[in-house]
């Protein structure tokens, strides 16, 4: 009986401490899914430690639960074994689990976010060294990097109420980091608002007020029935003809415009009336050149007689700047009546030459328009070029006029180039073909052509001398055959030259080069190439080679500091490439500034000429040589 007992009690203790082996059983299938933490454990079990190790040795306990995000364990960046136990009511432990490798490769989130006294306030993450908190507030995101503790008011917000959270980042590793957004709090944003401009009122068209120190900067507004236009100004004293207000009866009003985060604008004043009516501004006779107001491309020269100024060469002619809704020129043309001879230009707004207007002018005078409806109170310029060539015809500017204001300002580039030449740099039919039936202003581009592109490369102020058919020292296009530009190089125009007009002779400390590239000797070559004998062929060439030494050495006494180059080789001369080169080498002798370049053209515009495609090929090798003799700077 006794045994039977005894039996009974044993087995009841074994269950008991089977039991409670159970209980205190270590958490398993410990494992990392989609960034959690998980592991099986007895349900009893009331809580859970996890330890995380890192390499260093370091460790550190944390309370955990399946499920839980490994970010949000406030862990710096790392890798870490990791293991697991089960804790319960009454006091008792599991013992650890097994470990397993999990790397940290997120940042917590930063918690306890929270506003304070205007302050925002969280606590560091270990392992960030820098947060970024994003406001929030309707359409409106707002990142700023922020520290616990930065004032609110010195971020610049606009007034309204903002959801705040913040992110932990490290600015030391390139790779992501960042940790997700922290809890969210509100914040709004009230300003202090300025006080209303008083003292408005407009005299002569100039606005004043009592100027603020809190403020540089206001509105004004004008209203015309349904139209109403604002405008900012910086101080009292602006012109209304400077904001580009049409013509009528205005309700003028003023608010100071807040600049500091600390403010908001202030309400409009009560407003003035006021009626504006149309004014022209107009440059005209002498102020064309002496009031600074237009900057001249190119040789021009100012018609005393005719009070207009003329403009003869390929991609010469205006810059200005202006402030308004439109701008018109008085513009007179020769040859308006020939379609293969009438003027080209091309209008350029703020250097949008993909937007560029070009006119063929058929008048002998009419009114150019060259901007209008402008609606805004901006700066705008404007470039005037004469695609055409002097040869074909010319244009002349008598009047220059705008409902706004023109801008006494000239802007000169820091480098100058000139390009003294025949028909290439003109442009001769490189928008032609083999079978065009003549060159015309047409299909002749200067704007497209090897010289005005590199000068737009280099970002200079060009200057363009040439004349299709004329020579170096003599051609069989012209008549007398005898016509050259070196002649014509000391008067303003070809035409200038062969009238013989004294006072129409080129000032050459108007336009001092700091480059010049000389590219003649091709309709020399056909000149040579059309001698009857030996002996007149020996004559031509010989009188070429004295004639373009002399040019050069002419150029280098007067620009003495220019680079001269020689560029040779666009019409593909192959019979003078040779005397080209040697002349260069004399040149040398008294001129150490000189270098030459030879560049093939494709022969593909009309009349053999390079094609739109090979001058901007051309212009690519010209820039670079350019470049790399004088160390430019790409």
């Amino acid at each position: 009986m006794k045994k039977h007992l005894f039996l009974t009690i044993f087995v009841s203790f074994l269950m008991v401490l089977l039991v409670g082996c159970g209980e205190v059983a270590s958490p398993t299938d410990l494992r990392i899914e989609e960034g959690k933490l998980l592991f099986s454990a007895n349900e009893s079990a009331n809580s859970f430690l996890g330890e995380f190790k890192a390499e260093s040795g370091a460790s550190q306990v944390v309370n955990v639960n399946s499920g839980d995000l490994i970010s949000e364990f406030g862990l710096a960046l790392g890798s870490y074994d990791v293991r697991v136990k089960a804790q319960y009511s009454d006091g008792k432990a599991s013992d650890w689990s097994d470990a397993i490798k999990v790397v940290i490769d997120k940042l917590s989130a930063p918690k306890n976010v929270r506003v304070e006294n205007n302050k925002l306030y969280f606590d560091n993450v270990n392992g960030a060294d820098k947060y970024l908190a994003t406001f929030t507030k309707e359409d409106l995101i707002v990142e700023k990097e922020v520290i616990s503790g930065t004032l609110l008011s010195n971020l610049g917000l606009a007034a309204g109420e903002y959801n705040i959270v913040v992110q932990a980042d490290l600015s030391t590793v390139s790779t992501n980091v960042k940790s997700n957004n922290s809890n969210s709090v509100k914040y709004t944003v009230v300003l202090k608002q300025l006080n209303v401009p008083s003292g408005l009122n407009i005299e002569e068209d100039y606005i004043f007020f009592n100027a603020m120190g809190a403020t540089d900067q206001y509105v004004v507004k004008f209203v015309d029935g349904e139209t109403v236009i604002e405008r900012e100004i910086d101080s009292a004293g602006a012109d209304v003809f400077e904001l580009a207000i049409p013509a009528g009866n205005y309700q003028v009003s003023i608010k100071a415009k807040s600049i500091d985060s600390q403010y908001a604008d202030s309400e409009y004043s009560d407003p003035i009336s006021y009626t504006k009516v149309e004014r022209i501004m107009e440059l005209k006779e002498k102020d064309l050149i002496n009031a600074g107001y237009i900057k001249w491309m190119g040789r021009t020269y100012y018609d005393e007689e005719e009070k207009v100024n003329r403009v003869y060469h390929s991609a010469s002619g205006f810059e200005l700047f202006f402030k308004g809704s439109e701008v018109v020129a008085t513009i007179t043309a020769t040859n308006y009546n020939s379609a293969g001879y009438r003027p080209c230009i091309v209008i350029v707004i703020d250097d949008d030459f993909d937007n560029a207007t070009t006119l063929f002018l058929d008048k002998a005078s009419q009114d150019v328009v060259l901007i209008t409806g402008n609606d805004d109170a901006l700066e705008h310029k404007i470039d005037l070029y004469k695609r055409s060539e002097s040869l074909d015809s010319h244009i002349a500017i008598s009047s220059i006029r705008t409902d706004g204001v023109f801008m006494q300002k000239i802007v000169n580039k820091s480098l100058k180039i000139e390009f003294i030449a025949a028909s290439s740099s003109t442009g001769y039919g490189n928008l032609g073909n083999a079978a065009s039936g003549s060159k015309t202003t047409s299909n002749s581009d200067a704007l497209k052509g090897f010289a005005f592109l590199t000068a737009q490369a280099l970002d200079a102020d060009l200057s363009i001398y040439s004349a299709s058919g004329w020579g170096c020292a003599a051609s069989q296009w012209t008549s007398p055959n005898n016509l050259n530009v070196p002649d014509a190089y000391d008067y303003v125009d070809f035409s200038s030259y062969q009238r013989k007009a004294e006072k129409e002779k080129w000032a050459y400390v108007k336009y001092i080069p700091d480059i010049v590239v000389v590219n003649l000797g091709t309709n020399d070559w056909s000149y040579i190439n059309a001698s009857t004998n030996d002996t007149q062929r020996d004559e031509r060439m010989n009188a070429f080679q004295k004639k373009y030494i002399a040019f050069l050495k002419h150029l280098h006494e007067i620009y003495p500091d220019a680079q001269l180059i020689v560029l040779y080789g666009l019409m593909n001369e192959q019979s003078i490439y040779d005397v080209t080169e040697q002349i260069v080498e004399n040149a040398k002798m008294t001129i150490p500034n000189l270098l030459s370049i030879k560049i093939n053209g494709d022969g593909a515009g009309y009349n053999s000429h390079p094609s739109a495609a090979s001058h901007i090929v051309i212009a690519r090798k010209l820039t670079q040589f350019i470049q790399e003799n004088m160390n430019l700077e790409e």
